[in-house]
């Protein structure tokens, strides 16, 4: 059987990157977002040019909210692995506790 072996500093750490991946995929999202809603204009004034722009706007803000939601889930993600070494390293304290005030009820010294 293996050792576990649980690094809390380098969970938060990849806790932290996830979070920032998230965060630049949002900015990478309104940058695109941005960049996307001018080019409707060039489908014209007339009635073929209204509904190409109509598709393309419904296209387009569903594509938007998945992206958004694809960030939110990493960002999500992120904070969980960080929360996870929280509680790793909380659950040590507690053990370490326990084990001190065992060895004291023991009388033995510290």
């Amino acid at each position: 059987m293996s050792s576990l072996h649980i690094d809390p500093d380098a969970l938060d750490g990849a806790g932290q990157a996830m979070e920032a991946v998230a965060e630049s995929f949002f900015a990478a999202v309104e940058g695109f977002a941005s960049s996307i809603e001018g080019v409707t204009e060039a489908c014209g004034a007339d009635e073929i040019g209204g509904l190409i722009q109509q598709a393309h706007t419904e296209v387009f803000e569903w594509a938007k909210e998945c992206f958004q939601e694809a960030a939110q889930e990493i960002a999500d993600a992120g904070f969980d692995v960080r929360d996870f070494a929280k509680q790793h390293l909380d659950a040590d304290s507690a053990i370490a506790q326990i084990f001190t005030q065992l060895n004291s009820d023991l009388g033995g010294g510290a």
